[in-house]
């Protein structure tokens, strides 16, 4: 077998095909210091009937439950690759609030044939709070 390099072993792992189907996920990012929740198919078809339970209620910075978002609860299509970001506050102030630092998400969707899939995804926002740098 012929040896591979650190640095193809790594790109063959980070480049690769999206999987086939649809594939919700729910994931959590954060840019300047502003927080953002993302939801994204990241499979090769699109997903329909696409929702999304939070299993904490989530306040944004006006003050309104990110739970009740239309994005969340009457989405019908979500394209292959697409990623829907939703503004919810500063990380900051987002802990200053005493916001939940733990996630549970419930994902629900169909794919073009009809065939439901879910997905549980928690997310522990601490481990952004440790992080010093500007992101």
């Amino acid at each position: 077998m012929p040896s591979r390099s650190i640095e193809s072993t790594l790109a063959a792992d980070v480049i690769r095909e999206p999987p086939a189907g649809s594939d919700v996920i729910f994931d959590v990012d954060v840019e300047r210091g502003m927080l953002h929740f993302v939801l994204a198919n990241i499979g090769s078809a699109p997903a329909h009937a696409v929702r999304v339970k939070l299993g904490e209620t989530v306040r944004d910075l006006a003050g309104r439950r990110v739970n009740d978002n239309p994005l969340y609860s009457c989405l019908e299509f979500l394209a292959p690759g697409r990623r829907m970001r939703l503004l919810v506050d500063s990380l900051a102030g987002y802990g200053e609030r005493r916001q939940p630092m733990k996630l549970t998400t419930k994902l629900q969707w169909t794919d073009d044939s009809g065939r439901s899939s879910t997905r549980t995804i928690v997310h522990d926002l601490r481990a952004w709070t440790q992080l010093r740098e500007t992101l």
